[in-house]
């Protein structure tokens, strides 16, 4: 068993969606299935992210390549859930989201809440109509 092997073992085990450990991680599925299948070998700090996107240590999927029992980590509760699609446009969001700093991520926080406010207000306009 290689690593990629292993995070997919790893992923499977926990019930995780590819896209949205992906996302977690900081890169998107094709390239996580690449690893996955061990077309391509991860770098130590990709490694990381999609440990920690799987809420593991990168030691339990080197456990799992030594054939070392490892008892199963909580599966992470991801910011996105587990049922939101990741398009195109929620990867380009959350990267762009990403290279915000603080300030400028609270102005996006509040501009998301006050259109969700606007749409159910035009939702509930439209219904008692």
């Amino acid at each position: 068993m290689d690593i990629g092997s292993a995070i997919r073992q790893m992923r499977e085990q926990l019930g995780l969606k590819l896209e949205a450990v992906a996302m977690e991680a900081g890169t998107d599925a094709g390239n996580l299935s690449r690893i996955e299948t061990g077309k391509q070998k991860p770098s130590i700090g990709r490694l990381e992210s999609i440990a920690r996107a799987m809420n593991v240590g990168v030691t339990d999927l080197y456990a799992l390549i030594e054939n070392v029992r490892v008892l199963p980590a909580t599966p992470p509760v991801l910011r996105d859930g587990d049922d939101t699609s990741y398009t195109d446009d929620t990867q380009v969001l959350r990267r762009s989201f990403a290279a915000l700093d603080a300030h400028h991520r609270k102005l996006v926080i509040e501009f998301a809440k006050l259109l969700n406010r606007l749409q159910k207000e035009e939702t509930a306009g439209r219904e008692s109509a």
